[in-house]
C-alpha cells in the first residue's frame, strides 16, 4: 500500500498539477481570516496556512489583520485584500503593507478619493455576485484610473466555478470587449484529490480567446 502523502506534500503537489495543466494561470493562496484570541489557533492558524501554500504566487486575506500577520511570516509578493477595506481606515493597512485591494461598492472609491497616500496603490474593480453590476463598471474604472492614489485597475470578475466563470466572462463580453486595462476572470479551487481540471482547462482557453486572465484562487 502506498503512503498517504503528508499534508505539506500533498498540498505542493496539488499546486504543482495546477501549474501543470493551466500554465497560463496565476495562482493565489486564500487564507481563512484571523481567528480572535481565544477562539482557535489564531495567529498560527495564519502560519499553518503560509507554510503549506507559499508556493503560490500571491496570497489573497479575508481581512487586514490577516494581511497583517502574512507580511510578518515574511510574505514580500502579491497580496491582495478581497472583498476590499471595511472602511476608510482599512487603506492605511493597504499602504503600509502594500496591498491590492478589491473595490466592489461606490463608498470604497469615495475613501480611496479622499485617502493620503504618497504610494499608488493597485486596485481590483469587482464585478460578479460581490461586486459593481455591469453597467456600472466603465464609470467605475474612468473615475478609478483618474485618482492619483491608484496605481493600476484590473477589472477582477469572481465566479463559483469554471462553468459560472465561463458563464460570467459571456455576460460581461459587451462591457469588456474593447477593455482597455488588465481583466481577470477568478475562481476558488480547493485543493483536493478530485480537483475539476478539466473544466479549469476549458475556462483557461475560454478565458484566452477572449482576451482575460485566469486567476485560481487556492484553498485547503
Amino acid at each position: 500500500m502506498m503512503p498517504t502523502p503528508a499534508p505539506d506534500d500533498f498540498v505542493t503537489t496539488a499546486l504543482a498539477s495546477l501549474a501543470a495543466t493551466l500554465p497560463t494561470a496565476r495562482l493565489w493562496a486564500a487564507v481563512a481570516p484571523q481567528e480572535p484570541a481565544g477562539q482557535g489557533a489564531g495567529a498560527d492558524h495564519i502560519a499553518t496556512q503560509f507554510a503549506q501554500l507559499q508556493a503560490a504566487e500571491g496570497f489573497i486575506a479575508p481581512d487586514t489583520a490577516s494581511a497583517t500577520r502574512l507580511r510578518r511570516l515574511g510574505w514580500r509578493g502579491p497580496l491582495a485584500l478581497l472583498p476590499g477595506v471595511a472602511d476608510a481606515r482599512g487603506l492605511e493597512a493597504c499602504s503600509r503593507l502594500g496591498l491590492w485591494h478589491g473595490i466592489g461598492q461606490a463608498a470604497q472609491i469615495d475613501w480611496l478619493a479622499a485617502h493620503k497616500s504618497q504610494q499608488p496603490q493597485p486596485v481590483l474593480l469587482l464585478a460578479g455576485a460581490h461586486g459593481m453590476a455591469a453597467h456600472h463598471l466603465r464609470s467605475r474604472y474612468a473615475r478609478l484610473a483618474a485618482l492619483p492614489q491608484v496605481e493600476d485597475v484590473t477589472l477582477w470578475a469572481q465566479a463559483s466555478d469554471g462553468a459560472a466563470a465561463t458563464a460570467l466572462i459571456a455576460a460581461l463580453q459587451p462591457v469588456a470587449q474593447d477593455w482597455i486595462g488588465l481583466r481577470s476572470i477568478a475562481v476558488p479551487v480547493q485543493l483536493q484529490a478530485d480537483m475539476p481540471l478539466p473544466a479549469l482547462h476549458s475556462l483557461a482557453q475560454q478565458a484566452e480567446q477572449h482576451g482575460w486572465d485566469v486567476e485560481l484562487m487556492c484553498c485547503m
